[in-house]
């Protein structure tokens, strides 16, 4: 009785591990793109694009300035964008950004 219920818990810290670890294989980048920052209004900005495979749905993308408080960004700044993959085919596009840098 003692073996079944050990194995039992055993069984069950596993599946929560393993749940654990697919929630956080969600929030990896998936996908990049860089541009130039055109308008900043609050914590969002409008990024011409330049580079990346989202250049197939449209030239300009919305993002979230707020993943990245280290940075102050400014109109004319270049910035590589990580996003999860999805575009939202609005316009401008939109994507779930996931982390924002300055290209120097």
């Amino acid at each position: 009785m003692k073996k079944t219920i050990s194995l039992s818990i055993i069984v069950l810290l596993f599946s929560f591990l393993a749940a654990c670890q697919s929630v956080e294989k969600e929030n990896k980048t998936s996908a990049t793109f860089t541009g130039t920052i055109e308008e900043i209004n609050g914590q969002s900005a409008l990024v011409s694009i330049e580079e990346g495979e989202i250049l197939h749905s449209g030239n300009s993308v919305n993002i979230d300035l707020s993943v990245n408080s280290k940075e102050t960004f400014h109109v004319g700044d270049r910035v590589k964008v990580s996003y999860d993959g999805e575009v939202r085919e609005s316009l401008p596009l939109s994507v779930n950004v996931i982390d924002i840098e300055m290209v120097r």
